[in-house]
């Protein structure tokens, strides 16, 4: 079954892109998740998710009334999030277990005014839509997780519509992975810059060179890189996440939140070691028929 989503879709003159920041992303998290957010880890939601969430939101350039195809959404809160400000979504998850758990959220949380929020067991390989339907499609630290990444490539690339937008981020190096979480997780390496953690079969993870995400994601769609963001240099990643201080990591929001607005900035003016998250977003160039 193919979904129609039209590509005609546009923003009503008066309606202005939907934004998010990091202090509105932690209040929706706050009211889906409870209080406790702000000392433990609820589905991730941490650092990353506070620089990740408003920079995708932005970059869509989505209004209320449009459609966005969220992909890999997990238990994630984001597709929540863009609902709450009048955006449509539809969530693309594989795990059955997960797409109930989205449903469930919508109804304890949905308000008046929400836009429609559309959880399906679908497959990123395979995606239910016709060929140029989409016309905003958004994959936050999902795609390093599937093996046959190639084929969601071309399965984005075949799903956006001419001059669609789709946001990703995804891990980075510029060169070559050989550890990961060493001394804190056992992740076993299983290919280039890909592992696997020790009895977790399903926790693959992928870092992506330049080259890689030129392949597998903007040459299938035909696009052009229209933002380019990074985060986790050498303070936030190397001297903070990726360190046996990873145990704070996931504890206190509001000190992340403090990272996010002040840390975060004046890394990457300053710094110039390798980021361990890219953000892209990318347009899907119109070619003369399509005008």
């Amino acid at each position: 079954m193919r979904i129609r989503v039209s590509p005609a879709e546009r923003p009503i003159a008066t309606k202005q892109p939907v934004t998010l920041s990091a202090w509105r992303c932690l209040r929706y998290e706050i009211a889906m998740n409870g209080l406790r957010v702000l000392w433990e880890t609820v589905n991730d939601f941490s650092l990353w998710r506070l620089i990740e969430y408003p920079w995708a939101t932005r970059a869509l350039r989505v209004a209320p009334g449009e459609t966005v195809v969220d992909i890999g959404s997990g238990t994630s809160s984001f597709p929540h999030m863009l609902a709450k400000e009048g955006v449509n979504v539809i969530i693309v998850e594989l795990e059955a277990h997960r797409v109930r758990w989205q449903r469930e959220k919508r109804r304890a949380t949905a308000r008046p005014g929400d836009g429609a929020l559309l959880p399906l067991v679908a497959d990123a390989t395979r995606l239910p839509f016709r060929d140029g339907a989409v016309q905003y499609i958004s994959a936050v630290s999902s795609l390093e997780h599937i093996p046959d990444d190639g084929a969601a490539g071309r399965e984005i690339g075949r799903a956006l519509a001419p001059g669609g937008i789709v946001v990703l981020t995804v891990p980075f190096t510029s060169s070559e992975r050989t550890s990961f979480f060493e001394g804190i997780r056992p992740f076993k390496q299983v290919a280039r810059n890909a592992f696997v953690q020790e009895g977790k079969p399903g926790s693959f993870f992928r870092f992506y060179t330049s080259d890689d995400i030129q392949r597998t994601y903007i040459e299938p769609a035909e696009a052009e890189i229209v933002e380019r963001r990074a985060f986790g240099r050498s303070i936030l990643n190397g001297r903070y996440h990726e360190t046996r201080l990873t145990r704070f990591w996931r504890r206190f929001v509001l000190k992340d939140l403090l990272l996010a607005w002040i840390i975060h900035p004046l890394e990457e003016r300053f710094d110039r070691s390798d980021p361990l998250y890219v953000m892209l977003a990318l347009k899907k160039r119109r070619s003369l028929r399509d005008l």
